[in-house]
């Protein structure tokens, strides 16, 4: 520390001086240092040691930034292009262009680069295209043409006698091999190249199998087999690795193929039914390991098609057709949950094809097989397999709750298979009586469970009641002998058709009032809708029995009448019925205040009016036609005569 002397105030520079050497006065004594003085060199010590430790982390992060940098360059990085096609995320340069090492290394200074102008990465990816074109597709279309070449080359071998015919196999075995080993060596720096050898190697190796067992018979079949099974196998693999959906394309089109060529001379009908399960497994695992939900719907196609040409070449019985189609469909009911459960999120359009698709072509498939055999039992199993999907459905919704729309898609199909089962098992009234009490339960379980959804599926059956009492009963040419039985015996309302009605129509109304009741409390939009297409419908179906019922009482001659004047009969009280339920529809329209019931009648009195002056009056004999025109009359008239006395009523409540 410096000292001033205190007379003279010359700076003494001797620390150790007792007295100034100017003016001998007695210098002050030498200040200690503070606490806070040592505290701050130990602060500036320890600063410089980091900054300096700073430095040459930086450095050694420098070093390394640029050595990866120089690994990168030094490879050729082919598979960027196809990311790019894939993802269409990211732009990569090509193999050849070199990136700048500026964007690889971290400055001193700490300061980040600036990003790439729109240009450059337009150029990149100008660059990108052109290298796709020039390193892959020159690769695989030179594949090709190496395949004709050799081919041709090999041809020509064979029509001078230079190459035997164990020669032959040996040097396209030996061709695949090498084509799928170099492809393999040169993997991790030309991917997309190798991809292409590598697939010219294996469809050369199928060739060659073809060619020992079919062209040559060097093969048995087993053997063959087994041999394709193998380059099967080889290709997956590879397509793993590769991470290649055109290398799975190819193995998969490969192994589907092969049995084509083989079939024909497998003694055994096990060996072909076998390979089709086990190549099912390993297309599934193939499909689950890398996602590829297209792959599992081609492989479902792949196995029907075998499955269909076993079954022509083998003609097994239904003892084993039947358990072989099973396993496959349990294969893709399997596949299909995992797959599902797996990925986050609902299904994919993919997932659903592939779902209901192996439920649609198990089902068809089955029957097919059985229906002739085991007609009486094709109801349960169409029951069984409902009770299947419903307790998959069920189970799923319970485990997984995030998988909820998955669960409700799989009892949906149980609910159409429940469906399905019972015109398998049943006919006549039954159908409808069952498919109606399935409808109300339907409506009530909606309630129950807050899902809107089950009422539309009711609607729907509702639909298919109305169309089969309609529109099919009608169509079938035993439609009689099924309501009426072999010597088709008639009682007015007391048969089986008609009963067939009563169903139906009370379970219509039977869910209208329930969704009048629970609408207020579990409003949706589209209930006030459905609640007047019941109601309709329901009208409509009643309408239509007691039709159908007056035909067919004139129809079975159940009067005696003569069949002359039975046809007009007919007329009159179709014309009579339908005024009278119109009226009976206006009446509690009034009665109810119900806007919808009253249009309906008057809607519903318009159609014997317009054929009261239509046909009637021209086409009636004159009793007939006299009683047709005062008894409408009549009722008309009393109709305008209600409409007269509660008008008032009538007006009030179409103004509330």
């Amino acid at each position: 520390m410096v000292r001033h002397c205190s007379n003279c105030g010359l700076e003494e520079s001797s620390a150790e001086a007792a007295f100034c050497v100017r003016c001998g006065a007695e210098l002050p004594p030498r200040p200690t240092e503070t606490a806070s003085s040592v505290a701050d060199a130990d602060l500036q010590r320890a600063v410089a040691e980091l900054r300096s430790l700073v430095n040459r982390l930086q450095s050694q992060v420098n070093r390394q930034a640029q050595r990866i940098f120089e690994l990168e360059n030094a490879r050729a990085d082919a598979d960027a292009a196809a990311s790019a096609t894939e993802s269409n995320a990211q732009i990569r340069p090509p193999a050849g262009e070199r990136r700048d090492p500026a964007a690889a290394t971290v400055s001193q200074s700490g300061a980040i680069p600036p990003a790439a102008p729109a240009v450059a990465v337009e150029k990149a990816a100008t660059r990108d295209w052109e290298w796709l074109l020039g390193g892959n597709w020159l690769a695989r279309i030179g594949i090709l043409a190496l395949i004709f070449g050799v081919g041709f080359f090999l041809k020509l071998a064979f029509d001078n006698d230079w190459i035997g015919e164990t020669g032959r196999v040996v040097l396209g075995f030996a061709a695949g091999a090498l084509l799928a080993g170099g492809g393999e060596f040169w993997s991790r720096r030309y991917a997309a190249w190798a991809q292409a050898v590598t697939g010219g190697g294996l469809a050369i190796l199928y060739l060659s199998v073809f060619a020992g067992y079919d062209l040559y018979h060097l093969f048995d079949p087993v053997p063959a087999l087994g041999l394709a099974s193998l380059v099967t196998a080889a290709a997956a693999g590879l397509s793993i690795r590769y991470d290649s959906r055109a290398v799975a394309m190819l193995a998969m089109l490969g192994g589907f193929a092969t049995p084509l060529l083989l079939a024909d001379r497998l003694a055994d009908q096990w060996v072909l039914l076998s390979y089709v399960v086990v190549l099912d497994l390993g297309v599934l695992a193939l499909a689950f390991y890398r996602e590829w939900r297209w792959i599992s719907i081609l492989a479902l196609v792949g196995s029907l098609l075998l499955f269909g040409f076993w079954h022509a070449e083998f003609e097994p019985g239904p003892a084993l057709a039947q358990p072989g189609i099973t396993v496959i469909f349990l294969i893709f009911l399997g596949a299909s949950v995992l797959v599902c459960l797996r990925r986050a999120g609902d299904p994919q359009p993919l997932d659903w094809a592939l779902i209901v698709l192996n439920a649609a072509a198990y089902l068809a498939i089955s029957f097919g097989l059985m229906f002739d055999v085991h007609r009486p039992w094709m109801g349960g199993f169409t029951l069984s397999l409902a009770i299947l999907y419903g307790l998959a459905g069920y189970g799923i919704t319970l485990r997984y709750p995030d998988k909820v729309l998955l669960g409700r898609a799989f009892m949906a199909i149980g609910l159409v298979l429940l469906t399905i089962a019972v015109p398998v098992q049943f006919e006549g009234a039954w159908v409808t009586t069952i498919w109606a009490v399935e409808a109300s339960l339907l409506v009530r379980i909606s309630y129950m469970r807050a899902n809107p959804h089950l009422r539309i599926a009711a609607g729907a059956l509702f639909a298919l009641i109305v169309l089969k009492l309609v529109v099919l009963d009608f169509a079938a040419a035993d439609w009689r002998d099924i309501y009426f039985g072999s010597d088709r015996s008639y009682h007015p309302v007391v048969n089986w058709h008609f009963l067939a009605f009563v169903p139906a129509v009370a379970g219509m109304y039977r869910s209208a009032l329930l969704i009048r009741n629970r609408r207020e409390r579990h409003p949706h939009p589209s209930d006030a809708r459905f609640l007047r297409t019941l109601l309709v419908t329901s009208n409509g179906l009643t309408l239509f029995a007691l039709s159908a019922e007056i035909v067919d009482a004139f129809d079975r001659d159940y009067f005696a009448i003569d069949p002359e004047i039975a046809g007009q009969v007919v007329s009159l009280s179709l014309s009579g019925l339908w005024a009278s339920y119109a009226a009976l529809l206006i009446v509690l329209g009034i009665a109810l205040r119900s806007y919808w019931l009253r249009v309906s009648g008057l809607g519903l009195l318009a159609v014997p009016v317009a054929k009261l002056f239509v046909y009637d009056a021209f086409e009636l004999a004159q009793a007939y036609r006299v009683a047709a025109f005062i008894g409408l009359g009549v009722l008309l008239i009393a109709g305008g005569f209600l409409y007269q006395r509660f008008g008032r009523a009538i007006r009030g409540v179409l103004l509330e």
